[in-house]
């Protein structure tokens, strides 16, 4: 089993949240620090390897080694610290919220999702703790479905077990989920998923950063077929510590007589507000899959 194998097994995310519960808050910050630097210098992992390649290109290219290992250990330090941070707060709904800053975008998001009449996909990026701010605001009467990565084992079941506590209702993908969401959102529900990570078997590729990319495209099918609009949400954690909410307004879905070409337009509309969303805390996307599996950008300044 390797690193990531292993960090995304039933074993790997039972023994973090062991750990994090039991180390002392004022020192699971510095652990955090000094694991994160550990990590980023084994370039031999693919986890690294993989931030690596996401940061150059976010960066266009022009990190230098020096910059690419302070990019990647950055990465490394804010997914720990969301770790941290969910695991020994998620089995209260007090604590939870007490990381939260319950801004506009907040409030909005849960008022949205009580409409009978406002049925939404709602899409978002890997970054920070995400599952923390949803189950807060889940805990303050959010309501969702979400789709998660078919067919979850090890690790990723016991995550989806640990977001349905909070009474979000976990679907993981498959025909009969795609069916049911369009459904839901007809009848003025949400439906939530991340939408940025790759699909390595899919042909179609889609413009992410001025490069493409085999992500997915199911989120817009459904969206057209449902007739509602898509909203982006991204959570990032500020300067004080907290979990912040930005969503977009709605974004309708723009109809086109050739389906390839709605599908890609509407799909890279999305995408544009994504990165936008990354690049305002490129630190805190936790993406740890090659996005661009077929750019080998990370071989530019690195060995200049």
């Amino acid at each position: 089993m390797n690193f990531q194998s292993f960090t995304n097994s039933k074993l790997g995310v039972g023994t973090g949240l062991a750990i994090a519960r039991s180390i002392p808050t004022v020192l699971s910050y510095p652990l955090v620090n000094f694991l994160a630097e550990k990590i980023a210098r084994m370039e031999n992992l693919s986890l690294v390897q993989s931030v690596q390649q996401n940061q150059q290109m976010i960066y266009k290219g022009l990190l230098t080694p020096g910059d690419l290992h302070k990019a990647v250990k950055k990465v490394l330090i804010s997914s720990g610290r969301c770790f941290v941070d969910f695991y020994r707060n998620v089995k209260s709904p007090a604590a939870l919220q007490s990381k939260v800053l319950k801004n506009q975008a907040f409030e909005r998001l849960i008022k949205l999702s009580q409409d009978k009449n406002f049925g939404a996909f709602l899409v978002m990026p890997h970054m920070s703790s995400f599952d923390l701010l949803f189950m807060a605001a889940a805990t303050q009467g959010f309501r969702t479905k979400v789709l998660t990565i078919g067919k979850p084992t090890g690790g990723y079941k016991l995550q989806n077990d640990i977001r349905a506590t909070s009474g979000l209702e976990i679907m993981p993908i498959s025909q009969k989920a795609h069916e049911k969401s369009i459904d839901v959102m007809r009848n003025g529900g949400f439906i939530l998923t991340a939408v940025d990570r790759p699909m390595p078997r899919q042909k179609r590729y889609l413009n992410f950063f001025g490069h493409p990319s085999p992500l997915p495209v199911g989120h817009v099918k459904m969206a057209l077929i449902a007739n509602v609009p898509i909203l982006v949400a991204a959570v990032h954690m500020n300067k004080e510590g907290l979990y912040e909410l930005s969503l977009s307004k709605p974004i309708h879905m723009i109809k086109m007589p050739d389906p390839a070409k709605e599908l890609r337009c509407n799909a890279e509309i999305i995408l544009k507000q994504i990165e936008n969303y990354i690049l305002s805390h490129p630190s805190q996307w936790q993406m740890y899959y090659p996005v661009w599996p077929d750019n080998l950008c990370i071989s530019q300044n690195s060995e200049a």
